[in-house]
C-alpha cells in the first residue's frame, strides 16, 4: 500500500538577533546582545519602557525603547506585569521584532543555530508515494533551509541539490533561492518517492519518521 504521510518541524532560533551599532566605549561598530531585562520609569500616567542590550565586546548598555510616553491606561495588565518581571517570553517577542528594531540599526545578525521539535503526523507504513515534510518557524531565523535538512537528517547538501534537480524534492511554495532560502515562517518540503534513489528511499523515511 502507497501513501502520501507528513511530518512536522518546529523550529526556534536559540539565540536572538543582534543589532550593530556604534559602541561610544569602543569607538566602533558593535553587535549588541539581549540581557533579557526591561528597564520601566513611570512618570504620572505616562510609562517608559526599555529592554537592555549589553556590547559583545565590552558590555556598555544601550537601552532600546519598546514604550515611549505610553498612558498606562492603554497597556494591558497582562503585558504590564510581563514588563514588571521582564517575562522571558514576552520579552523574546520584542527580541524577535525586527520591524521595531530596524529603527534603531542599520545591520541585525540572524544566528543560524536552531532547535527542531519534531512530530510525525502519521504511522508510516513500509511503502510510500510522498512524504510532506511541514516546517514551520514562528521567529525569523538565520539558518538556510539546506543545511537545516543535511543536519537533521544526516545527509550532504550536494545529495540534496541532486534530489532537489531530479525532482525528489520539492519545495512549497517555489522559491528562487531554492534550497539556499531562510527557513521563516511556513514551508514544505515534499519527497516524491519515484523520483529519488534507491538508498534515499529506503533510508529518508526511517530518520523522518524516528
Amino acid at each position: 500500500m502507497t501513501g502520501v504521510y507528513g511530518v512536522h518541524w518546529t523550529v526556534e532560533p536559540t539565540t536572538s538577533p543582534q543589532p550593530w551599532k556604534h559602541c561610544s566605549s569602543c569607538g566602533d561598530i558593535r553587535p549588541f546582545l539581549s540581557s533579557g531585562k526591561i528597564r520601566l520609569n513611570a512618570n504620572g500616567r505616562k510609562l517608559d519602557a526599555w529592554l537592555i542590550y549589553k556590547c559583545a565586546a565590552c558590555e556598555r548598555t544601550w537601552k532600546r525603547p519598546i514604550a515611549e510616553r505610553l498612558a498606562v491606561a492603554s497597556i494591558s495588565e497582562a503585558d504590564l506585569q510581563a514588563m514588571q518581571r521582564s517575562d522571558r517570553f514576552w520579552v523574546r517577542v520584542q527580541e524577535f521584532d525586527l520591524a521595531s528594531l530596524k529603527r534603531y540599526c542599520d545591520r541585525i545578525e540572524l544566528h543560524p543555530e536552531v532547535s527542531v521539535a519534531k512530530t510525525s503526523m502519521d504511522s508510516m507504513l513500509a511503502s510510500w508515494s510522498a512524504i510532506v515534510l511541514t516546517i514551520d518557524a514562528p521567529r525569523p531565523t538565520g539558518q538556510r533551509l539546506d543545511r537545516l535538512l543535511a543536519s537533521e537528517l544526516k545527509v550532504s547538501r550536494s545529495s540534496l541539490q541532486s534530489m532537489h534537480r531530479a525532482g525528489g524534492l520539492q519545495i512549497e511554495p517555489a522559491s528562487r533561492t531554492g534550497l539556499k532560502k531562510l527557513v521563516s515562517g511556513r514551508l514544505a518540503v515534499r519527497f516524491i518517492a519515484s523520483k529519488l534513489t534507491e538508498e534515499h528511499g529506503m533510508t529518508l523515511p526511517g530518520i523522518l519518521f524516528a
